[in-house]
């Protein structure tokens, strides 16, 4: 979800603030300090993978049927396989007190194959189809962990960029989120907060987030429910090793450009999945994760709409049916420090 950059950059500004050093017992100290802070947000972004220093993934979904509609008409069905690369980098850039400020780059390549196409329009050949497209996101944030009355509070905002090109952005979003505490106990924690997205095509401006926590009595069993992005268990198995099972919401973002009259020429697609199953880890070293993952991909929703719209104005949808897949990953734990401290 859009939101997650600026999840990240909150939990790192909680962890990760520090002083200015003044003496070289203070910078022994300050070293020794930020060591063990690195090591404590390393062992929080091997429950939290949204939380780690950069990712690589190859996802690979199985062929599957869909049936796609044009302008509310039957345009064809046939079956579908996608394949997807997916990469990004979290860089703490600036950070003073309570205060950081950090940089995320994404990209996102997802090549599509339709074949075994029934046309239901004259306009559109049963020929089968292969499109690979590609998405590149920047988004620069800033987080701070306060209080309010005594209660601890963390907030942040952020602009976010897209496109697909290098001579310009073609997308700019804003967002901001508030996030309180509401309860934290030996076995279990919960908080409560709010996402403001400033998007052109979103539905609503404003989404909710719940964040729970749970320790099982069984030894190395937890539970996490991050709302609306995941709910999963999570099952240690060694030292360097854990698993997850449960459910993932996650969404794609791509650019048309149509030369039809009938078709708005600049267009967006984009798609809401969900994925059901199980994921294994292992540490490799000592910030180097590899990871397996599999089970069943659905596509929630699946729209295209002109750029300047809301995506409930879409002119295009496709249905499709849920298949299965595998992904594999490499990812790194938190390594970087803020590159400036004021």
């Amino acid at each position: 979800m859009k939101y997650i950059p600026l999840l990240l950059t909150t939990i790192l500004s909680t962890m990760l603030s520090t002083a200015f050093a003044q003496t070289a017992s203070e910078i022994a100290a300050k070293q020794k300090t930020d060591s063990l802070k690195l090591a404590g947000l390393s062992e929080y972004a091997t429950r939290y993978p949204a939380l780690r220093q950069g990712a690589f993934a190859t996802d690979i979904m199985g062929n599957g049927n869909v049936k796609a509609e044009l302008n509310g008409k039957d345009l064809y069905e046939g079956k579908l396989k996608v394949t997807r690369i997916r990469s990004n980098f979290n860089i703490p850039v600036v950070q003073w007190g309570r205060n950081v400020i950090t940089g995320t780059i994404s990209y996102q390549q997802t090549h599509f194959e339709t074949d075994q196409i029934k046309s239901y329009s004259p306009e559109f050949s049963s020929m089968d189809r292969s499109l690979t497209k590609s998405t590149v996101g920047f988004t620069a944030s800033f987080s701070r962990i306060d209080s309010i009355f005594h209660h601890a509070i963390r907030y942040s905002a952020g602009i976010s960029g897209l496109t697909d090109e290098a001579s310009s952005i073609k997308r700019v979003n804003y967002i901001g989120n508030v996030t309180v505490p509401v309860m934290r106990s030996q076995y279990s924690s919960l908080s409560l907060g709010v996402v403001v997205l400033l998007d052109p095509s979103s539905i609503s401006p404003v989404i909710p987030i719940v964040s729970y926590w749970h320790k099982f009595k069984t030894p190395d069993l937890y539970l996490y429910v991050d709302l609306p992005q995941r709910i999963v268990v999570r099952k240690q198995l060694s030292k360097k090793s854990w698993a997850f099972v449960g459910s993932e919401l996650g969404g794609n973002f791509f650019f048309f450009d149509f030369n039809q009259p009938s078709l708005p020429h600049n267009s967006i697609y984009s798609t809401v999945d969900i994925r059901t199953g199980g994921t294994f880890e292992y540490l490799l070293t000592k910030k180097l994760v590899i990871g397996v993952s599999g089970g069943l991909y659905t596509t929630a929703q699946s729209r295209m709409y002109a750029d300047d719209a809301k995506s409930s104005a879409y002119f295009f949808k496709s249905q499709n049916g849920s298949v299965p897949y595998i992904s594999f990953s490499i990812s790194f734990l938190p390594f970087l420090k803020s590159i400036t401290n004021r």
